[in-house]
């Protein structure tokens, strides 16, 4: 009988070679998976931000009154969590058109990191209650 030499089989250094190869393509899996709940949490939270924006200058605007040019801020309930926004009131060189910069961030976030901001504008017609010159009939 000739003594036989090729064993079938992998060696404990191939298997341990193999398990560090899978061992680094889980860990980058998993990087990937915490950077997407990252993202997703983040865009919720913007998407939250930018609603609260436009709600707060379409309340404004549908008010009825001309905004005085200051700054109003303050705070409210929204999905679960508190947040804070910031108004500012600017003249435009147009008579009777002031511009709203509208600034919103997470309660407990640093003032200056609002997640969003936005600008609309509110002109004097918008505002007004008299009736139109205009027959519609």
């Amino acid at each position: 009988m000739a003594n036989r030499n090729d064993s079938r089989g992998f060696t404990l250094v191939e298997v341990v070679v193999a398990l560090a190869i899978v061992a680094i393509g889980m860990l980058a899996v998993f990087k990937t998976i915490g950077d997407t709940v990252n993202n997703v949490s983040t865009l919720r939270d913007r998407s939250f931000a930018a609603w609260i924006a436009d709600n707060r200058i379409t309340e404004v605007r549908l008010s009825g009154q001309m905004p005085s040019v200051d700054q109003t801020e303050g705070d409210l309930d929204y999905a679960g969590r508190r947040w804070h926004w910031i108004a500012r009131v600017s003249q435009t060189p147009v008579d009777g058109l002031r511009r709203i910069d509208l600034s919103v961030r997470r309660e407990g976030d640093a003032e200056d990191s609002s997640l969003i901001s936005l600008a609309g504008f509110i002109g004097a017609t918008a505002t007004s209650t008299g009736s139109s010159p205009t027959p519609w009939n």
